[in-house]
């Protein structure tokens, strides 16, 4: 059975969270705020470019030149399930 995380979130899906003037935290829509399941990744703003880090590779870290474009990546990649896992450890 097919669940509403099972496809990649659309434009209108994601949401930014300020955690500071230069930090946000990327989460979809569709998933309760209080699910960690919600939270897709971050963006931080540095030397004014857009560092990503997505939870679905966390070790690879994308660079922007705008908000909006590093935003887009949520929606872009993976084509697969946001999220594999079905606990946090």
């Amino acid at each position: 059975m097919k669940t509403k995380l099972d496809r990649r979130p659309r434009a209108t899906d994601i949401r930014l969270d300020a955690l500071s003037a230069t930090e946000w935290r990327v989460c979809d829509k569709r998933a309760k705020a209080s699910d960690h399941l919600s939270v897709l990744g971050f963006i931080e703003m540095r030397n004014e470019h857009f560092e990503v880090t997505r939870m679905s590779s966390p070790s690879d870290l994308v660079i922007f030149d705008s908000l909006d474009e590093a935003r887009r990546i949520f929606t872009l990649y993976d084509a697969g399930r946001v999220h594999t896992g079905k606990f946090v450890v």
